[in-house]
């Protein structure tokens, strides 16, 4: 399945606030897994946000000036890295 747009989940959530069936049937009605949408009715009930959060990697760990040193260093040495 594909990430659930914020309106999609914004709709689920409306849906089962006004009682129209589990959580499980509304899940599987609109196409959203199950546990993605209690993730979401948990976070929107938290923050009142239906927006998926954010996807991505770690935050680099070399950067700047560092990056650049590590690239000289490599350079000297290449057999040892």
């Amino acid at each position: 399945m594909s990430i659930a747009t914020a309106e999609i989940r914004r709709r689920v959530i409306d849906a089962y606030k006004m009682g129209k069936g589990s959580q499980a049937d509304i899940a599987s009605s609109y196409r959203v897994d199950l546990r993605t949408f209690q993730r979401g009715l948990s976070r929107f009930n938290e923050t009142g946000q239906t927006a998926p959060r954010p996807r991505g990697h770690r935050q680099a760990l070399y950067s700047g000036k560092q990056l650049k040193a590590l690239a000289q260093l490599v350079g000297k040495h290449p057999g040892n890295a």
